[in-house]
């Protein structure tokens, strides 16, 4: 088991080195976009025509990988491999079929979808939303093609190359924004998007090509099992599409307000995720292969063991990035996107809505970790319910938010419904998945808490002193690291006073290997 629990934090920490870049590339294309775009209708025109082919592409990625790694884990762990292969590629064919005619209906049905997300946008600029519609709607097939190709790597606990697919689609999608912006206006965005999606699809084929399922190949369509196969992957759809209901959510109440607020909301959307794509991704992509083989096997204390881990460092890694976003929001605002076109009022959007998002990303982290926990148990009727809770939530407390806050109530309203999503899944995991250490798991998020609470002290008294009312770059860039440096400092200080074992554990790390270096030397 050490050996394992090895592979597993060496295999975690390389994924998130390898998003760290990704996501350092992403930021200078998001740098790029707000200098040459702003927050401005041109903007929002291409965020209302990309957000349905673009959340069902991120659904495909989500859905399809949770639903290819168990059913390719079945399939060669079955006393007949060739017939479970060939039965898995058929699912696969049907898949890349409807994935097709998903893509067929966005084309003709554009104009309808256009105005039903977004009802408030200008008549004007109606022909340009449905022109990238229908566009972008390629990227769904594209999106089924990667997750198959990395689910099957990760399922082999290949993790590395699929990891480093998104550095290359965001150089891509650079590469096509700096040489055509000025030319061809926000639809150098859409083709990037088209030509970064197919090189990503493209790198992770490479190495799924060597694994030799090629082999098992065959172009029928159905079995008798398929009733079964659409079953499941309408059930898992469903799932994964409660994250994409934020966005469609929010576009639909934002087209009615103020100009730019719908490119503030993509904006703090993508800073508010960065903690949850690099750490929470990073963390569950890894366990779920575990926790896949430990259910399978019936192995209950290893379950209970990957879930109460992935609880507990899930919460150490999000709270204090809670804590941060929460305190420097405008800072960090300023310093990564105030440039060009994105002025002081896009900002002002921006940092409010951030501030706000980040009250969520506990509750991110958890359904990221619990949701792969009840995928391998294939408890999916508890996803689901957990699921109509969420957007439940989501809808409620949106038009709550939007009346009491105005456009702020949108990130509070998702914020909720992200924690009361991760208090269902905790509810419901001892009593209908593996019963769980609560008391080791309250005992742990005790101890972070106090650290975050003195790590939010001093980030505030440090924001007040140091940094606020600083608006010059030069000056900014000096001033907010430092103050955001010495908060994670109290608060890592605090946490080994608290004694939170894996602060301790990875500080004598660092200590033994500062030791061993100073005794080579």
């Amino acid at each position: 088991m050490g050996a394992r629990r090895q592979s597993i934090e060496q295999t975690t920490i390389g994924i998130v080195l390898l998003v760290l870049i990704s996501k350092a590339v992403g930021f200078g294309r998001e740098m790029i976009v707000a200098y040459e775009f702003g927050t401005g209708i041109e903007y929002d025109t291409y965020l209302i025509g990309v957000s349905i082919p673009l959340a069902l592409y991120t659904l495909a990625g989500y859905a399809f990988s949770n639903l290819f790694i168990p059913r390719y884990g079945h399939a060669v762990s079955g006393e007949d491999r060739r017939f479970g292969l060939r039965i898995f590629w058929t699912d696969v064919n049907l898949s890349l079929l409807i994935a097709v005619a998903v893509t067929f209906g966005i084309i003709v049905f554009a104009p309808d979808i256009i105005r039903l997300i977004a009802p408030g946008l200008d008549e004007a600029h109606i022909p340009k939303a449905v022109f990238i519609a229908r566009v972008s709607s390629v990227i769904v097939a594209l999106g089924i093609l990667e997750a198959l190709f990395r689910s099957i790597l990760n399922a082999e606990k290949k993790f590395l190359i699929p990891a480093a697919g998104p550095i290359l689609a965001n150089i891509v999608l650079i590469g096509v924004i700096i040489g055509f912006a000025g030319r061809i206006s926000t639809r150098a965005i859409l083709y990037g998007v088209v030509a970064g999606y197919t090189a990503h699809a493209i790198l992770v084929f490479v190495p799924f090509s060597r694994t030799g399922i090629f082999r098992y190949f065959h172009a029928r369509l159905f079995h008798r099992r398929t009733g079964t196969f659409l079953a499941i992957a309408a059930i898992i759809l469903i799932i994964e599409a409660a994250s994409q209901v934020y966005a469609v959510v929010d576009r639909y109440f934002a087209s009615e307000m103020a100009a730019g607020v719908v490119s503030a909301l993509g904006y703090a959307y993508m800073l508010s995720a960065l903690p949850t794509a690099i750490f929470a991704y990073a963390l569950s992509t890894v366990l779920f292969p575990y926790m896949t083989d430990a259910s399978a096997g019936a192995d209950t204390a290893r379950s209970a063991h990957l879930i109460t881990r992935g609880v507990c460092v899930g919460l150490l890694l999000a709270l204090p990035a809670m804590m941060i976003y929460w305190v420097f929001s405008r800072e960090l605002v300023l310093l990564l996107l105030r440039r060009g076109a994105f002025d002081m009022r896009s900002v002002a959007f921006t940092s409010d809505l951030l501030r706000y998002f980040a009250l969520g990303m506990a509750g991110q982290f958890l359904i990221w970790v619990l949701s792969r926990a009840y995928y391998a148990g294939q408890k999916y009727g508890l996803l689901i319910f957990q699921v109509v809770i969420v957007i439940a939530a989501k809808i409620v407390f949106s038009i709550i938010g939007v009346d009491a806050f105005g456009y702020i109530g949108l990130a509070i309203a998702s914020s909720i419904s992200y924690i009361v999503g991760a208090v269902v899944l905790l509810a419901f995991t001892g009593r209908f998945l593996v019963k769980v250490d609560g008391r080791a798991i309250l005992a742990y998020v005790i101890r972070v808490l106090i650290a975050t609470a003195a790590g939010l002290a001093a980030g505030s008294a440090l924001n007040a002193w140091l940094v606020a009312g600083t608006t010059q770059f030069g000056s900014l860039l000096i001033r907010a690291p430092i103050a955001i440096g010495i908060s994670l400092s109290v608060f890592i200080v605090t946490a080994y006073v608290v004694n939170i074992p894996d602060v301790r554990n990875l500080t004598a790390k660092v200590m033994w290997r500062n030791r061993d270096r100073g005794d080579q030397n």
